[in-house]
């Protein structure tokens, strides 16, 4: 696995000479908490122990991945590199030399993760819930239980021998969304029992296992957020309580693990990404359509399989920008080099003129090109240009919309400048941290650093 020597010298420059010595360490993967929720949180008495722990440590806002997606951001964080080096840069990515897409798993990992480089080094890990986990990464000395991604638990689990005991205590892989749509009361409860089973599970293993590294990722957080971010501000929302709850029974497990930690254990906690509440959602690909660089041979598409070759790019969610390049692309029509830089260009500055017709504000805040966003070294699927939209401005990817701008269909979205970093240990870290860099402090801590490069 790469770590940041800059980053790690710079945070180790900060701290006391025995901050990041030799021990175990826990992670708490808090999906989607907003750095500036929390802060509002713990003033308002809703996560005192988690207060108590900052007032002790350290924490700083951070910056997610572009594009802030979860299974992009953890894998980030679990591999301790970007996007365009680990190989995952959405929940569906393009299989190269086509126009089709795939959901990626853990075969589509580049590089080892932080849990199978300690597992190397001869230390015990265990991992729950961590997006990319399916198929759950084999630990010969610990244990692996799968994410959200799974189809079933039966599928989620390594070893298998544990399988049984996690089916006993009615563990569930993740709620059932669509519930937030046809029953939200019982969606509500469904996050809680989610939330209960992932509890009950880490604390078992945590006393049955002498395990060197443990990560843990709780995605009810994200669940929540997406379907009722508008009950949060509001006192009066029919689900308001029921929010500020989930985020008190976070809080008490937080106080459990607090009280569990032995001398020199490193406990860090982090989110992927922010949230923010949704305006409307934007579909790229009608207006790639309409700025004339794509083109589809069908008036009715049904998938990317349907583009003209006379199309120049295409896009995928979250504002995944791809050229339509000839030798790259099936049906190619835009030459590498110059034609292809162009092409970029063009696209970036429309985009940038892009304005919400109800308002006039803009809808993208800006557009980074591959190279610059993740490094000369790319994997094959990384997109040649991202998008990242003002708050508010969900972008999407469908083909055959009729409607630019059209009513979001859930409350909330992800943000990327908003996410969490706690460490507890009174140390600097730097502003404006990335969640791959976070990564550092563990491996430090653990001594489960490759070689310097």
């Amino acid at each position: 696995m790469q770590v940041n020597d800059t980053l790690t010298e710079q945070l180790a420059a900060d701290l006391p000479s025995d901050a990041l010595s030799e021990g175990r360490a826990v992670v708490l993967g808090l999906d989607g908490v907003p750095h500036s929720m929390l802060l509002e949180l713990m003033a308002n008495g809703i996560m005192p122990n988690m207060a108590k722990l900052v007032q002790a440590g350290s924490l700083q806002r951070m910056e997610s991945t572009l594009p802030s997606v979860s299974s992009v951001a953890w894998t980030s964080f679990r591999t301790g590199r970007n996007p365009g080096q680990h190989g995952i840069t959405g929940f569906t990515d393009r299989r190269p030399r086509t126009y089709k897409t795939y959901f990626p798993t853990t075969a589509s990992i580049l590089v080892s993760t932080i849990e199978e480089y300690a597992e190397s080094r001869g230390l015990k890990a265990f991992v729950m819930g961590m997006p990319v986990n399916y198929p759950p990464v084999k630990l010969a000395s610990g244990a692996s239980i799968g994410c959200f991604l799974c189809p079933s638990v039966e599928q989620a689990v390594y070893p298998p021998e544990i399988l049984d005991e996690l089916k006993g205590m009615n563990y569930k892989l993740d709620v059932e969304a669509k519930l937030a749509f046809t029953d939200p009361r019982r969606f509500i409860e469904e996050l809680f029992a989610v939330t209960e089973g992932y509890r009950a599970a880490m604390f078992r293993f945590w006393d049955r296992q002498k395990w060197d590294l443990m990560l843990v990722h709780f995605m009810s957080t994200d669940r929540l957020h997406h379907f009722m971010w508008d009950q949060y501000g509001d006192p009066a929302a029919p689900y308001h309580a029921e929010f500020i709850r989930l985020y008190e029974r976070i809080d008490e497990i937080i106080g459990e693990v607090a009280a569990r930690l032995e001398e020199n254990m490193l406990l860090m906690m982090l989110s992927d990404h922010g949230f923010c509440g949704v305006k409307c959602e934007v579909n790229m690909n009608l207006w790639l359509q309409q700025e004339g660089f794509l083109r589809f041979h069908t008036s009715s598409p049904r998938s990317l399989e349907d583009i003209d070759g006379r199309s120049q790019a295409y896009s995928l969610i979250p504002g995944r920008f791809y050229i339509n390049l000839k030798g790259r692309e099936p049906r190619g029509s835009v030459e590498p080099g110059g034609e292809y830089l162009d092409v970029r260009e063009k696209i970036a500055a429309r985009l940038m003129e892009l304005r919400d017709p109800q308002t006039g504000e803009p809808v993208i805040e800006r557009v980074e090109m591959r190279e610059a966003l993740y490094g000369e070294e790319t994997s094959g699927v990384a997109p040649d240009m991202v998008a990242l939209a003002h708050y508010g401005y969900d972008l999407k990817d469908q083909v055959n919309g009729r409607e630019l701008f059209q009513p979001g269909k859930l409350k909330g979205m992800h943000t990327f400048d908003d996410a969490f970093l706690f460490v507890n240990r009174p140390m600097k870290i730097p502003a404006g941290i990335k969640i791959y860099e976070a990564t550092d402090i563990v491996a430090e801590h653990c001594r489960c650093r490759s070689p310097r490069r």
